[in-house]
């Protein structure tokens, strides 16, 4: 170890040294001679006149730069490394990546093994994604390279020097993809951060086009930002096809002549040395203008490398003091990413996006004999471990909200791990969990290990515990089939509003299933929520769905009772909207919304807004089935995840295109409450109600009471 960390510091001296030297010699030797032919060359320069096109070089620079760290992005994800998030990934790249400059690569390297390891990766793994990253970079500037050479005729650049190159590179090509040279190197690459060649994985076709094709977008806007300062610099006039072509063979083969001189911090004076040879016959046949031209540019790309490491800086100290908010920002960001990727594929355009609202029936298992639900009865799923979980959760990515599901929730041993691997791969805003409230104790217990967890892992993430409530006192026990079920409900109760307490991320709520069995005393079961000093009060239609086996039970209320008990529910919610702050209130306007479109969708029977099950919504059942709702089920099981399944081959199945299309032509209708809110989000005329009822709650009640006054 410590001969190893004496020939690292050997290694930043000596590249440290090689720099001083050779600008020294630069401008002791070369710039003397250089000066007189670069001052008569930019004589008539005029900065203001050339605005645009440097505007453009630097905007091509920042460009090349926001898409340079997306290859490292999926290569560590495709590596499966534990607790790493790619946002911190990214910041970490740009940081390490001015390493190259000071005091060199091998600190970069350095850099960012270090920071693999503070995250859980071992050396091995953290040495395998650095040797992948060079490797496919490598492959990525030889594809670069290739693809210009053919365009590069017309710049009058010799024959015999085009065909050397398109051998050299394309020998070097081949050879990257040799299983043996590749081990040989990758052995070379991961010596310096330490590791072992052997754990190299074999990327599928899929991920290595991804990271090639990122890799080289970055280096076709470095090309481009290269091409547009030649021209401000006043080269190449007349002859920009050529110059491009040039300027982007230029940028990847001065990368690999200065990839074997990497002691040098940033291959500075090479890499331009190269650039100014093969660009010098735009430049007046100058090697000195051309070159000049290329070591200012080099400005250009420092400062834009610059600019991102210091935003990613600036981001991680925000998201040191200010990490609930920087998530809130972030999960806003995403959420607004995905709404505008439904909207485009409900057009036909593009893939759906990963669900923004993912509930996962973790388990059968229930104490529970509702009369509203027979999932009881139904015979006990071969559930999915806790390592399956996990790697489906790796795979989706990213969520807005996390639901979980059953059967009863808390029955599940291992809920809170299931709730950490969520928080760890999923990242939501918000957790919610219901359960029927038959175990105080235990809901009390893993509640404030999942609140632990989510501090540790989500910070700001917000936990919603719902227990359901179906009556006032014997009512509820009859309708849940459990005697004493509602004393249990209130001590449940009892001891998470003890914990919100001291966990202000922790909200409280009741539910209410509106059956035939509580239709009639629902005013009752409205004004005893209201003294249980919850944070929520959501009540829903009972519905005969597939998931829950109660199908021809008859428990739905017609839409007329529907109507007239929903009244009282509305004015309650309007008026404790008043004393709401504005985003209580856009929820609960949210649901008002969802409630009268609930009574249009049993009186028309038909989807009344369109339906994003599928797109923005997913189902995954305790056994991996992926559904695109509860309603449809068992019978549009859209594929597998887990289990030698795989989400994302799920969720782009031919099956699910074809569940897809039958929803869009509006073969199914349904008031199911998570779908509604995600229809409500993409329909304008629904969400812009809500916002105006969220606004002004008094003008709503008001055009409410007129209208059925006039009615």
């Amino acid at each position: 170890m410590a001969s190893r960390r004496a020939a690292e510091a050997a290694a930043a001296w000596l590249g440290a040294l090689l720099t001083a030297a050779a600008a020294v010699f630069f401008a002791l030797v070369l710039w003397p001679g250089w000066r007189p032919r670069v001052e008569a060359f930019f004589a008539a320069f005029d900065p203001v006149e050339r605005r645009l096109l440097i505007a453009l070089s630097l905007a091509s620079a920042l460009l090349s730069q926001a898409f340079a760290p997306c290859a490292w992005q999926r290569i560590l994800r495709v590596l499966s490394l534990p607790g790493l998030r790619g946002s911190d990934a990214r910041r970490n790249w740009y940081v390490t990546q001015m390493g190259s400059y000071i005091p060199g690569k091998f600190w970069m390297y350095i850099g960012r093994a270090a920071f693999l390891g503070a995250r859980g990766a071992g050396s091995a793994r953290s040495s395998a994604a650095i040797a992948l990253e060079n490797i496919y970079l490598m492959v990525s500037v030889c594809l670069m390279a290739l693809a210009a050479i053919p365009f590069t005729g017309g710049a009058h650049m010799p024959e015999g020097v085009r065909v050397a190159l398109a051998v050299s590179i394309g020998a070097t090509l081949l050879a990257l993809f040799a299983p043996g040279i590749r081990r040989g190197l990758a052995a070379i690459l991961m010596r310096r951060p330490g590791g072992d060649p052997g754990v190299l994985p074999e990327l599928s076709l899929g991920n290595q086009a991804v990271i090639i094709g990122f890799d080289m977008l970055s280096w076709t806007f470095r090309g481009a930002s290269l091409f547009f300062w030649f021209l401000a610099a006043g080269a190449g006039a007349g002859r920009e096809v050529q110059m491009l072509s040039v300027c982007l063979l230029a940028m990847p083969v001065s990368w690999l002549a200065a990839l074997l001189l990497v002691i040098v911090p940033g291959g500075i004076g090479l890499r331009e040395s190269v650039q100014g040879v093969l660009l010098q016959e735009f430049a007046g046949a100058s090697l000195a203008v051309s070159a000049t031209i290329a070591l200012s540019h080099r400005i250009v790309l420092i400062a834009s490398e610059g600019a991102f490491a210091a935003g990613a800086l600036v981001l991680e100290g925000l998201w040191r003091r200010h990490p609930s908010m920087m998530r809130q920002i972030r999960q806003a960001g995403r959420l607004a990413a995905s709404l505008v990727r439904a909207r485009l594929f409900m057009m036909g355009i593009g893939s759906p996006p990963p669900p923004v609202n993912l509930t996962f029936s973790i388990t059968r298992r229930c104490q529970s004999r509702c009369r509203t639900c027979s999932i009881w009865k139904a015979p006990p799923l071969d559930e999915l471990s806790l390592a399956e979980i996990g790697d489906i959760f790796r795979e989706i990515g990213w969520t807005y909200f996390f639901n979980v599901s059953g059967g009863e929730p808390f029955l599940r041993d291992d809920l809170p791990g299931i709730v950490g691997l969520a928080c760890r791969h999923l990242d939501p805003a918000v957790i919610h969990i219901p359960t029927n409230a038959l175990l105080p104790e235990r809901i009390e217990a893993m509640t404030a290990e999942m609140l632990d967890i989510i501090a540790r892992e989500a910070p700001g993430a917000a936990l919603t515990i719902k227990p359901s409530f179906d009556g006032v006192g014997d009512l509820h026990d009859e309708i849940r089939g459990v005697p004493g079920n509602f004393s249990r409900l209130l001590d449940t109760l009892e001891r998470l509003k003890d914990l919100r307490e001291r966990h202000p991320e922790l909200h409280v709520g009741v539910g209410t299933v509106i059956s035939r069995d509580n239709a009639g005393r629902l005013g009752e079961i409205i004004e005893f929520a209201g003294r249980l000093g919850v944070d929520t009060y959501i009540n829903e239609i009972a519905e005969e769905r597939e998931e829950f086996f109660n199908l021809g039970s008859g428990i739905t209320p017609d839409p007329d009772t529907y109507r007239t008990i929903m009244l009282g529910f509305k004015d309650a919610a309007l008026e404790r909207m008043r004393g709401m702050k504005l985003l209580g209130r856009i929820t609960t306007a949210l649901r008002i919304v969802y409630y009268d479109l609930v009574v249009r969708i049993m009186e028309e029977s038909r989807q009344v807004i369109p339906c994003y099950a599928g797109i923005l919504n997913a189902h995954i059942n305790a056994d991996g089935a992926l559904w695109p709702c509860a309603i449809r089920a068992y019978g549009s099981e859209m594929g597998r995840a887990g289990r030698g399944g795989s989400f994302s081959a799920a969720w782009r199945s031919g099956r699910a295109r074809e569940i897809r299309r039958s929803i869009m032509r509006g073969e199914c209708s349904c008031p199911l409450a998570n779908q509604a809110y995600s229809n409500i989000l993409m329909h304008a005329p629904s969400l812009l109600r809500a916002l105006r009822t969220a606004l002004f709650p008094g003008g709503a009640s008001t055009r409410r009471t007129r209208k059925e006054g006039a009615g």
